[in-house]
């Protein structure tokens, strides 16, 4: 593969990992949905899909072109459509035997007329809305809505899931409490008129790690697959309930040095002349910018690593180019990498400290890399030693 003078390499075994590691949390019987939407969280498609297809038994995506591009991929595992429903794709979604979340009417009968025509089944997930107020059938109209989808022909109801709003961004589970207590009187409704889905689902990566009341019979994997915390509040949690979880980010953004160049003290660097040298500089050009997914609020305000070393950006985050502070790393030279994003040595670029310095969320950075940069799989031979530490950590207490 060319690579050009900045790529992404994804590691498949530090992913494999990480899934294998959330799934020690669940009860046997239970299914671990990979979701590998948006371009696998930036990490890329196929490449997520092939890594991890043994280690899963369902895959999560948002559309049906994701689904279409990963049906080899994803090694005939189960493929659940969890975004919008488009009805010239019911066709595609009957003969594929792929599974959609419905929550509005005209789309179980669009469905039901493709399964109709082609003496199919379509299989069916029911969104019930609990409280995010997003995608979903009011809580409280969820069993006569599943009573009149599951009368039409060709339907079959095989699931039911909601989404909860606050559970991984505080330490106070009140309102995904009583999210979880719609949900399950909803699911009251669906058997009151019944309907028993053999795939309920409801927790994501922080319902999956604090709360085993939310598992049921399947719980859907994001960003915890990539080795990425979704939120410091669920960290901090996890600690408090005496988990000791350890995840390792799968994705490192490597650049080139385009070039180096020295400037004197009084210059400005870049547009707007946001910068201004107050010494002698050697600085490094490196080839990406906003266009391939690195931030411009990083303008004068990120970091990256050269050498092992931090470098800082200064002046403003071109659509190409970001410019680093390298006069403190020793005989940097052209053309050797640079690390944007991830680890490099024992130093590190972690996401969520991308995600605070521009005030957004890890999931944003990762997911916004631009999906015309290279993707390269490799393997970190330690990755597959054993299990991610996880058990519970016993502490002492004067």
């Amino acid at each position: 593969m060319s690579l050009n003078g900045s790529w992404i390499e994804v590691d498949g075994r530090r992913l494999r990992k990480n899934v294998r590691t959330f799934r020690t949390l669940l009860r046997p019987e239970t299914r671990l949905l990979t979701v590998v939407k948006s371009n696998a969280y930036g990490h890329g498609l196929e490449l997520t899909a092939s890594a991890v297809a043994a280690h899963t038994d369902w895959f999560g995506v948002d559309s049906v072109s994701e689904a279409r591009a990963i049906a080899g991929p994803a090694g005939g595992k189960p493929i659940l459509i969890m975004g919008y429903f488009a009805p010239e794709h019911a066709s595609e979604v009957v003969e594929r035997g792929l599974r959609h979340v419905v929550y509005r009417m005209d789309t179980v009968e669009a469905l039901s007329a493709a399964a109709a025509k082609r003496g199919r089944t379509a299989r069916v997930h029911v969104k019930i809305e609990t409280g995010t107020n997003r995608q979903g059938v009011p809580h409280a109209e969820a069993g006569g809505f599943a009573a009149a989808a599951a009368a039409l022909p060709g339907i079959e109801i095989e699931g039911a899931c909601t989404h909860f709003a606050n559970i991984e961004d505080t330490l106070d589970p009140t309102f995904a409490l009583r999210q979880l207590d719609r949900f399950r009187d909803a699911l009251d409704s669906l058997a009151d008129n019944g309907i028993r889905p053999g795939v309920i689902h409801a927790a994501a990566t922080a319902g999956i790690l604090l709360y085993p009341d939310t598992h049921f019979s399947m719980v859907r994997l994001g960003i915890g697959a990539y080795g990425v915390w979704p939120s410091r509040e669920t960290r901090l949690a996890a600690r408090e309930r005496g988990l000791s979880v350890a995840l390792r980010p799968a994705l490192t953004w490597k650049a080139r040095v385009g070039q180096l160049k020295r400037i004197r003290a009084g210059e400005h660097v870049g547009y707007g002349l946001t910068y201004q040298a107050g010494r002698d500089m050697t600085l490094a050009v490196i080839p990406a910018g906003y266009y391939e997914g690195y931030d411009r609020r990083l303008s004068n305000a990120g970091r990256a690593l050269i050498r092992g070393r931090g470098a800082p950006v200064i002046g403003r985050v071109a659509m190409n180019m970001a410019v680093l502070d390298v006069t403190d790393v020793p005989d940097a030279r052209p053309d050797e990498e640079v690390v944007l994003l991830g680890q490099q040595g024992d130093a590190e670029v972690p996401a969520d400290e991308l995600a605070a310095r521009v005030g957004t969320i890890s999931y944003e950075i990762l997911a916004r890399i631009n999906p015309l940069l290279a993707r390269v799989r490799i393997d970190d031979p330690d990755a597959d030693a054993g299990i991610a530490g996880i058990g519970t950590e016993r502490t002492s207490r004067d």
